[in-house]
């Protein structure tokens, strides 16, 4: 029996914690990837500049999970809060779950919306501390060059207040500006893609889950099903491979070049189902080791 339960909120700091961690795993197994790449040219060549580059690679092993882990503090801590407070007004992120083991359906609209609200927040927060720093730093580059000769001439004071003016007035435009863009895109994909998994998941099974049941109708996530996860979440990248490669085939025929079109359909639609299922196989296995030594995710369900 499916049962639609809304995601009331999720518990911070399990949340963060997991998110970080899987951040920083993912940024350590990258850069030993990098490392074995950077021995390559190494052994052929070991050079100066390709030994410098080598210690590059080892060092990046210890500061890039670090960096990541750091990062994936902040964003996820900040995710879980904005997300507990919107979930009163525009309500949560709704699952039909099939037992509380398998995500049959995503409702679209819940998903798109309170998604591309929260990017939206996101982009607001970091426009308000970029912009007025883009704002004041054009003047100072502007009575910098009016020291310079360009083309015989020299930037004027009025024209320094002109590019400060510009400034000001694009930072404010932006800031207005890149929220609403980044709610309309995420919304758009968001609800094309929980589109796409309702299409997908009746037919190759949805993602599976297994919940711990605590007090107050909080569960904790215990284990995720890789192949499962990775299953569907490639198969719907592929699709949209597919969408993006026929767009591309259109576009290129239109040059009179369509093979390029059909190589960029084809590279797209393999490369994303590969990718996608490799990616979200490692992610459900890095999961499923760290829940037992650092505990899962907790979400409350009604």
């Amino acid at each position: 029996m499916v049962d639609i339960k809304e995601i009331k909120s999720i518990e911070i700091v399990p949340y963060t914690l997991m998110t970080s961690s899987i951040n920083a795993v993912w940024a350590f197994l990258y850069a030993i990837f990098t490392l074995i790449l950077g021995l390559v040219p190494f052994v052929i060549s070991p050079t100066a500049a390709n030994s410098t580059a080598l210690w590059f690679y080892i060092a990046s092993i210890v500061s890039s999970p670090v960096g990541s882990f750091v990062l994936g503090v902040l964003q996820s801590f900040l995710f879980a809060l904005i997300y507990n407070l919107l979930v009163p007004k525009l309500g949560g992120i709704k699952l039909g779950l099939e037992d509380l083991r398998e995500i049959k359906s995503i409702p679209v609209i819940p998903f798109a919306l309170i998604t591309s609200t929260i990017s939206a927040i996101f982009v607001l927060i970091i426009a308000l501390i970029v912009m007025p720093l883009v704002a004041a730093y054009i003047p100072v580059v502007s009575q910098i060059a009016s020291s310079l000769p360009l083309n015989g001439t020299n930037v004027t004071a009025e024209s320094i207040s002109t590019l400060g003016t510009f400034g000001v007035i694009g930072s404010i435009l932006s800031i207005i500006i890149l929220p609403i863009t980044a709610f309309v895109i995420v919304f758009v994909i968001n609800a094309i893609l929980a589109a796409l998994y309702n299409l997908v998941a009746p037919r190759v099974g949805g993602i599976k889950l297994e919940f711990a049941a605590g007090a107050e109708n909080m569960y904790e996530i215990l284990s995720v099903a890789p192949v499962q996860l990775a299953l569907i979440t490639a198969i719907i990248a592929a699709i949209c491979g597919i969408i993006i490669g026929i767009i591309a085939v259109i576009i290129s025929a239109l040059y009179g070049v369509a093979i390029v079109g059909v190589m960029f359909l084809a590279g797209f639609t393999i490369g994303f189902l590969v990718g996608v299922f490799i990616a979200y196989a490692i992610l459900a296995l890095i999961y499923n080791f760290l829940r037992p030594k650092i505990g899962g995710i907790k979400l409350e369900l009604q």
